[in-house]
This record gives structure tokens, C-alpha cells and sequence, in this order.
């Protein structure tokens, strides 16, 4: 396994010891998530299980800074094989206990593993781990030291005509910045406009069919004792 970072270990030790009370301490604002990709599935991608673009097909997602999984759980019916990815040993256990209390375990799995590494690991070079239909990115890109480079190791993961979906934050013009609390060391933005994400998306060679789409809708959360509140956004760009 390639060495993290000073930033990525710093992510990795804040989920690790949020791992836990991730799941209830961000309730609102992961059913939210999850409320609107199932409503948005379609504009998503049309390539499931379900549709006739996807009818025979294997279907492979690559879930990176996975989580627990809500959005693995969410989009699991719809897909044949989903492969989590996350540098927290912690958020992989609970989202590998989730698949399998959910029923999914035979097509949901998580793995340690940084794309966000100056060099690659080799464990990472396997087939496997590539020629992905969707590579899906949830509530992680303001964490990512390099989304630039981020976006471009997610474009090469994707077969031709694949999908890159990043769900993220839609900057505060109104606070200029969001107060994260004791996560704020580590996010390095504080949400991502249309037309940033749109040149992160062609700057990555995901230049075939940009969409972004606000949430419309804010979620209210409690962290640190605090009242929170965030809206967000879907973007989406395919692999030329």
C-alpha cells in the first residue's frame, strides 16, 4: 500500500474515530443523499439493470471514500458488482457489516485502498479495480487535497462511456464558508460551484455529457453541538 499523505492521514484518522456514529450523527443529510440519487437515477446514468440499455450487462460500480456505504446500499438493487474504497479501516468494516445485513454482501465489498497517492499501489492494478461503469463519490471531494488529480485517477478507472458522479456540497455565498467543526482540518474547499465542477469534470476527460444539478433542498443536521445545515449538489461527466 502506497504511504498516505499528511492530509490523507489526516482524513483517514478523523472517519476512523467517526466510523461509528457516522451513520446517526449525519442521518438527515445521508437519507437526503439517498433520497435524491434514487430520484435521480436515470439522469444519473441510463445503464442499469432495470433499463434496456443495461438489460444483460454486467454492471460495475466503484464507490471511492465509501463511507458506511448509504450510497452503495442505495444503488446495490440496480447494479451487478460494487467495489468500496476507503483509507479508513473503520468505515470499511462498518460498510463490508452493512452489506452483508442488508443482503448484498455477494455483490458489495470494501477494500482499503488511495487513488490519491502519488504513486499507486500495485494491489490497485488488477481488473478488478478498473473498466468501472459508474465511479460514484459522495459528501468526499471537499476533503481531497488534489481534486484535480482526484478526478483524473476516477476518469482512468472508467471504461470508455463510463460515468464519474460527485456529490458535494454547493458553496455558502451567503456564510462565505461552512463552519465543519472539528472536521475543519480536514477540508480543503468549502463546496464546488457549476462551472468548477464543469472544468474538474473536462479537466479529467469527462467531457462527454456535463450535468449538474442542485439538491434544492437543505439538510439540518447536529455535530459538535451544534445546529448544521448544507445543501448539495449531483454533477455528472462521461469518460470520452
Amino acid at each position: 500500500m502506497a504511504e498516505h499523505t499528511e492530509h490523507t492521514e489526516k482524513n483517514r484518522q478523523y472517519f476512523d474515530n467517526l466510523a461509528k456514529s457516522y451513520k446517526d450523527s449525519f442521518k438527515p443529510v445521508l437519507d437526503g443523499i439517498c433520497r435524491n440519487v434514487t430520484a435521480r437515477r436515470t439522469w444519473i446514468s441510463d445503464t442499469w439493470t432495470d433499463t434496456e440499455a443495461g438489460q444483460g450487462k454486467e454492471i460495475k460500480v466503484l464507490d471511492y471514500a465509501c463511507g458506511t456505504g448509504v450510497v452503495s446500499l442505495t444503488l446495490a438493487p440496480f447494479v451487478s458488482k460494487i467495489v468500496g474504497m476507503d483509507v479508513a479501516d473503520n468505515m470499511i468494516n462498518q460498510f463490508n457489516q452493512n452489506a452483508h445485513d442488508a443482503g448484498f454482501g455477494d455483490k458489495m465489498s470494501a477494500i482499503k485502498g488511495d487513488l490519491l497517492s502519488e504513486t499507486l499501489s500495485d494491489e490497485l492494478s488488477g481488473p478488478e479495480y478498473s473498466d468501472f461503469d459508474i465511479v460514484v463519490v459522495s459528501a468526499a471531494l471537499h476533503h481531497f487535497e488534489k481534486p484535480e488529480l482526484a478526478m483524473s485517477r476516477f476518469c482512468q478507472r472508467l471504461k470508455k462511456g463510463g460515468v464519474c458522479l460527485i456529490i458535494d456540497i454547493v458553496p455558502d455565498h451567503h456564510r462565505m464558508a461552512h463552519d465543519f467543526g472539528e472536521a475543519e482540518h480536514t477540508v480543503t474547499n468549502h463546496g464546488f460551484t457549476e462551472e468548477q465542477m464543469r472544468q474538474l469534470h473536462e479537466g479529467a476527460g469527462l467531457n462527454e455529457d456535463f450535468r449538474y444539478q442542485s439538491m434544492n433542498e437543505q439538510f439540518v443536521y447536529q455535530k459538535d453541538g451544534k445546529q448544521r445545515t448544507l445543501t448539495f449538489f449531483l454533477s455528472r461527466g462521461q469518460r470520452a
